[in-house]
């Protein structure tokens, strides 16, 4: 399945990266995320997922992955995990792209995931509503959050 949101704030560039990079502050932009630590900052890091999708409670922990960075513009990361409970594993890769937009930013947030095991047989329609869900709700907390940050004048 594939994401496509987009944003814009009245965040300078760099500010915006910054904040891509502050693992806290965006695993709180992520429905769901309960934990997000640094294993390797800036390469690898841990979390945990715990979703209610359909009539089942997830619980992911995930390893992430940064595939590639490219300041200010372009942030890749792959994040894996199984929840052996449900016999089921996730894979997202997440590719952000950044760029000026007049005196703030635009961050367009791609996103390409696949459920195997029990997840995988509600059908794709739930999957794929609920799989928008998360990432729309995604994309507007990191929005407020950034706004929020301009506000401050952090």
């Amino acid at each position: 399945m594939t994401f496509e949101k987009e944003i814009a704030v009245a965040l300078e560039v760099e500010r915006v990266w910054a904040f891509l990079w502050d693992v806290e502050r965006v695993a709180r932009c992520l429905p769901g995320c309960r934990e997000a630590r640094a294993i390797v900052p800036h390469r690898r890091y841990a979390a945990v997922v715990s979703e209610q999708v359909g009539p089942f409670k997830v619980r992911f922990p995930l390893e992430i992955r940064v595939l590639e960075a490219d300041a200010p513009r372009r942030l890749k990361a792959e994040a894996s995990g199984r929840d052996p409970a449900m016999g089921s594993s996730l894979r997202v890769t997440l590719d952000l792209l950044l760029e000026a937009n007049g005196a703030g930013s635009r961050l367009v947030i791609h996103s390409e995931v696949g459920l195997a095991g029990t997840l995988a047989t509600l059908g794709q329609g739930i999957i794929q509503q609920q799989a928008d869900g998360i990432m729309t709700r995604f994309a507007e907390a990191m929005r407020l959050e950034l706004e929020a940050e301009g506000r401050a004048g952090c």
